[in-house]
């Protein structure tokens, strides 16, 4: 700590730790998922409010298909691709990242496991699908969608990041206002 102001120390390990931690607690509970429950079967929980339920996504966020926009780019390879690119652009990111900004690194902590586990899934089980198994809401139809923890970690992560930007432009200082002309003859 410098003058009052955290950092964060070793962060290039840490980021590494976080990410390997996060990603295999990813692909093991949806190992376990896949191995446990039956596809479309929900298994209670907490009542009917929490409910492991397994389903494979293809599309996106949502349910978003790209092939809606794009039907000659299977949607598959387009999520491949864009998650790549994100990947390196958040990495890339980081590494721009000053050492006192804590909570973006924090964020990008959490978001990057997640992205790596969806990529997983996509390249390992691209015919099947994103393993899905989460799922809340208000009985009998006010469910949430079904995601997984790859889904959490991304959705925390870019929360704290939301955060963490919100809180610096806090911080700047309000622009002066500009001088009004004295005489405008």
């Amino acid at each position: 700590m410098k003058d009052g102001v955290k950092e964060v120390k070793h962060r290039w390990i840490l980021l590494a730790a976080v990410t390997a931690a996060g990603f295999l607690i990813d692909i093991g509970t949806k190992y376990l998922a896949n191995t446990r429950l039956q596809y479309g079967v929900p298994v209670q929980v907490v009542g009917d409010y929490f409910q492991w339920v397994l389903v494979y996504n293809k599309g996106a966020v949502f349910g978003l298909n790209p092939g809606e926009w794009l039907p000659w780019l299977p949607a598959n390879t387009f999520f491949i691709v864009f998650m790549a690119c994100a990947i390196v652009f958040l990495l890339l990111y980081y590494k721009m990242l000053r050492k006192d900004e804590v909570l973006m690194h924090i964020g990008l902590m959490l978001v990057l496991p997640g992205a790596f586990g969806n990529l997983y899934d996509r390249i390992f089980h691209g015919g099947q699908g994103v393993v899905d198994f989460i799922r809340m809401g208000i009985p009998p139809d006010n469910y949430w969608f079904i995601y997984n923890v790859a889904d959490v970690y991304v959705t925390v992560g870019v929360g704290v990041m939301l955060f963490s930007f919100w809180r610096e432009m806090g911080k700047r200082p309000e622009p002066a206002e500009p001088m009004e002309a004295e005489n405008k003859n």
